[in-house]
């Protein structure tokens, strides 16, 4: 930190490329990307970009360095080693791209997910969580319910209380428990959420902004959302 009381900006050591054409400052870390990367799809940044085509200053996101570099090696992973990594990664690179609308981001997270040995509760607060299609949660759901015994406390917090009672008498004597009968309940619980093919209510798709901090006073633009907006309104700062 400098005698001022702001911290030095630094250059990221892996996504500071020198080719790249568009500036992110997160923190006090400074990254240098391909525009391309944000472009391809349908995000919250192509239509920032439309509206600061002339910009030259880095866009300042509100998310810690080391998740933008998780979100970033997505792109940048040259041997496409998406095998073996913590779900804590995941999850974060999952929150950022339902959070910008990076629908095809979600859909390779969706991907790895099933391929990871998540244990039902965990797998159904996660889906639930960020509305990944409830029919992935079929196995889960019956796992629970065939279960003999009642899971912890500390786990069934996770839980919501109408899901809980579902489960309960799914798992009452007698009570059948084929796959249709598991289908069938994810509707009464109404869990068929978004699939993966689709995003939830989000900035990116008119939704609302969520955790956005107060930039006033910056020196660099910032990023917020622009759909569902105005024109003219797309051409204040906006902050993701």
């Amino acid at each position: 930190m400098s005698d001022t009381g702001f911290s030095q900006i630094i250059n990221h050591p892996q996504y500071f490329i020198p080719t790249g054409d568009t500036q992110f400052l997160a923190q006090n870390v400074l990254f240098k990307v391909h525009r391309y990367f944000f472009e391809r799809e349908p995000s919250s940044f192509r239509e920032i970009f439309f509206d600061s085509v002339a910009n030259t200053k880095p866009y300042t996101l509100d998310v810690k360095p080391e998740d933008f570099a998780h979100f970033l090696w997505v792109f940048y992973d040259e041997d496409f080693e998406y095998e073996n990594q913590p779900l804590e990664k995941w999850l974060v690179i999952l929150g950022l791209a339902t959070r910008w609308g990076f629908g095809k981001v979600r859909k390779l997270v969706v991907r790895q997910l099933e391929k990871l040995d998540l244990q039902p509760i965990d797998k159904i607060k996660i889906y639930s969580d960020f509305r990944i299609d409830a029919q992935l949660l079929i196995p889960s759901y019956s796992t629970l319910a065939k279960s003999p015994t009642l899971p912890p406390l500390s786990e069934a917090t996770k839980l919501d209380m109408k899901t809980i009672l579902k489960l309960t008498m799914c798992a009452a004597p007698g009570m059948k428990t084929s796959e249709d009968s598991y289908a069938r309940f994810l509707t009464s619980l109404n869990a068929t959420s978004a699939s993966t093919t689709e995003l939830p209510e989000t900035a990116a798709n008119g939704g609302p902004v969520g955790g956005v901090n107060d930039t006033t006073g910056s020196s660099v633009p910032t990023l917020q959302n622009p759909a569902g907006k105005k024109k003219e309104e797309c051409q204040r700062k906006w902050h993701l």
